[in-house]
């Protein structure tokens, strides 16, 4: 195995383990600190992490004017917005829930890319697409939802304004042409996220107070330098040296890391409906990225 290879299998192993346990980390943070500050805080720590890390490499670098409007749309929409959304809707769901209906931009993203972009609807791509649908439904089942408990519905109902964010982000890069170098890229996406995650803590929460216990500094330092920093830089690395395939269904561990870790440390029951979605989500995912040249991941 050569070492670029190497080197990305090891930021993927690593990404993995950081995106996987970011969303409990982030749930368990709730008891510390406001949901979008807590966002906020942990992008401003990674983003000096990555910029720190490019420093010392001598690459960190302004980006190039013509991708400005990614840095904006990942930056702003996939991180920034995103991300907000999604540490509130931790307020009413599971963390492996969450995770797993995160991941269903399948749906979403591959009928408006086959009937504007161009792209072909091929047998796998129809059964992933129904695979990931199927389990979408399961996850929103009367079996396994409540639809009578509001909170519930509220929190739900920002997961799929989430997915709906990160598809369009995705649908943004597969046309942009980029120029910078992509890991050049990563902590303008965090400045930028932080800046959105911030201005909208100043809106909805007021000024921050950090009168957080030792617990909630340990929470927050671990999202934003582990999960924020070193697995941005990991995931990115690794589409870097890996072939965009392996990158992308490798980066399906997120969403069953994080439901094992819900299951073990924060009291997620693991139900048939629940399983049978994971399951059904990670194949069509899976399924629709053999189908094709998967677009860029982007980290979170």
């Amino acid at each position: 195995m050569g070492e670029n290879r190497k080197l990305g299998f090891t930021a993927l192993i690593t990404t993995v383990f950081c995106f996987g346990t970011l969303w409990t980390s982030a749930k368990l943070s709730i008891e510390y600190l406001p949901p979008l500050w807590f966002t906020a805080s942990r992008f401003a720590i990674g983003a000096a992490f990555v910029a720190l890390v490019l420093a010392l490499q001598g690459r960190l670098r302004f980006p190039d004017r013509a991708d400005i409007p990614i840095i904006l749309s990942v930056g702003g929409i996939m991180l920034g917005l995103y991300s907000s959304i999604f540490q509130n809707a931790l307020e009413f769901v599971h963390a492996g829930r969450a995770t797993t209906l995160g991941y269903t931009t399948a749906i979403f993203v591959t009928p408006i890319a086959v009937l504007f972009l161009g792209e072909r609807l091929t047998r796998l791509r129809i059964f992933g697409l129904a695979s990931a649908m199927f389990g979408f439904l399961l996850l929103f089942s009367p079996a396994e939802l409540d639809w009578s408990d509001r909170d519930v519905l509220i929190g739900n109902g920002l997961l799929v304004v989430c997915v709906l964010l990160w598809s369009c982000v995705i649908l943004h890069l597969r046309v942009h042409r980029q120029v910078t170098d992509t890991l050049a890229l990563v902590p303008w996406y965090l400045v930028v996220s932080f800046m959105v995650a911030a201005i909208s803590g100043l809106i909805f929460e007021g000024l921050p107070t950090f009168e957080v216990s030792r617990t909630g500094w340990a929470i927050l330092l671990y999202a934003g330098v582990i999960c924020s920093g070193i697995g941005n830089w990991g995931v990115t690395t690794a589409i870097m040296n890996l072939p965009a395939t392996t990158s992308t269904i490798g980066l399906l561990g997120v969403p069953i890391l994080a439901m094992m870790i819900s299951i073990a440390f924060l009291g997620e029951i693991l139900t048939w409906p629940l399983f049978a979605g994971l399951v059904l989500i990670v194949s069509g995912i899976a399924a629709v990225t053999l189908s094709r040249d998967p677009e860029p991941a982007v980290g979170v």
